[in-house]
């Protein structure tokens, strides 16, 4: 179960056989997640639409910036 829900907007898909990149704007940062092909298009992912980003980590670094 996802642990944070981010709500973004589709930034770019990129489509490579099997997998998709989807990078999402969430808050002006971009959080990039790699998912299936098929789930890219069951979710009728395009560039502009609203979406969430679930992240579930069981942990965070965190580092100066």
């Amino acid at each position: 179960s996802g642990r944070n829900k981010l709500l973004g907007t589709v930034r770019d898909i990129r489509y490579d056989g099997l997998l998709a990149q989807v990078s999402i704007e969430v808050g002006g940062q971009v959080i990039t997640s790699i998912i299936t092909s098929d789930a890219a298009r069951a979710l009728d992912l395009k560039k502009g639409v609203a979406v969430y980003a679930l992240v579930k980590a069981t942990e965070v670094m965190v580092i100066r910036g």
